[in-house]
């Protein structure tokens, strides 16, 4: 009878914890929209709210493309987990607290980084969702790593990888502009210089 009941329990515990939603799941930037040249590293920081009695602890990251990426400037491949990579940042959220880290390369602070193919064209972007997974605990996981209760929970926010237009498409037209106006210039000079000499 008592393991009837303690199964009802859990079930009910964990419907109410299904039901709700028990974080809140923010990108910095907040659009999700990060942008670079060519073989360039952009990334991700975050901001996490945790409405629960619980603990949260974030345990992975992964950039997710969906249909319509343009796989030239990079896919999930290009992209580094700093939740699950050495030197391993435990992000724990305390029940009813708020959580935040901003994107740092060298310190590897964030979700991750996302490289930029080094061929990726201009005006091309890849573009998915930012997928955060987080264990559930009843205590502090640093004082009773044994009181996970739900595994493998995630959460996800619309994410994109942005290649500017090159700015060198107007030094190109700069460029071939320069010798029509020299060109001008000078026929201007020979006509002031005809006036002058007649």
């Amino acid at each position: 009878m008592k393991r009837v009941i303690l199964t009802i329990l859990i079930a009910i515990a964990f419907s109410a914890f299904a039901a709700a939603d028990p974080i809140t799941f923010t990108l910095d930037p907040t659009s999700g929209n990060v942008k670079g040249n060519p073989g360039d590293v952009v990334g991700w920081g975050f901001t996490i709210t945790n409405t629960t009695a619980n603990w949260i602890e974030l345990t992975q990251s992964e950039f997710d493309p969906t249909a319509g990426s343009d796989p030239g400037v990079g896919d999930g491949t290009n992209y580094t987990d700093f939740l699950s990579s050495p030197p391993f940042n435990f992000y724990i959220a305390d029940p009813g607290s708020t959580i935040s880290a901003a994107f740092d390369p060298n310190s590897m602070s964030g979700l991750g980084d996302f490289l930029i193919n080094p061929t990726a064209q201009p005006g091309s972007n890849a573009h998915g969702n930012i997928v955060v997974t987080y264990s559930v605990f009843t205590d502090d996981p640093n004082v009773d790593p044994s009181s996970q209760v739900f595994p493998d929970q995630t959460v996800s926010a619309p994410a994109m990888v942005s290649v500017p237009e090159s700015s060198s498409l107007s030094l190109l037209i700069g460029a071939l502009f320069l010798p029509i106006m020299f060109a001008g210039w000078r026929r201007r000079r020979r006509g002031v210089l005809k006036e002058s000499r007649a």
